[in-house]
């Protein structure tokens, strides 16, 4: 019931990725707005009675809201996107280049001298 409602006003896009990105675009919103709410709450840094003693509260509350949602927004789909599920059988991936595994790459990794020139005479 609520699904259909909500369908009605609100449309997903058909592409699984756009809709992945879409549908944690929406939690990472949700988050940080709960985030700057519970700032607000808890009175971090005495943030609230600052901005409720500013000459106009509405700016520094609108602004922390923008930062936090790009912020945590990002955080929440780059999260899913990297959390997607990759097919470790198939080497006809876009993208080129050679792909290296993890164990080739040796475990005791040693230091190599590099000579360094210094940029002034004595």
């Amino acid at each position: 019931m609520l699904t259909t409602s909500v369908s009605r006003f609100f449309r997903l896009p058909r592409n699984p990725l756009f809709r992945l990105l879409v549908v944690n675009g929406i939690l990472g919103v949700f988050i940080s707005l709960l985030f700057l709410a519970g700032v607000f709450w808890a009175n971090i840094g005495n943030l609230r009675v600052l901005v409720l003693n500013a000459d106009d509260p509405v700016l520094p509350v609108i602004m922390l809201a923008v930062s936090l949602v790009i912020t945590l927004g990002s955080v929440v789909m780059g999260s899913a996107v990297m959390m997607l599920k990759q097919d470790a059988t198939s080497d006809n991936r876009p993208g080129g280049g050679h792909r290296h595994r993890i164990d080739h790459i040796p475990m005791h990794p040693q230091a190599v001298p590099v000579p360094a020139r210094g940029r002034f005479r004595r």
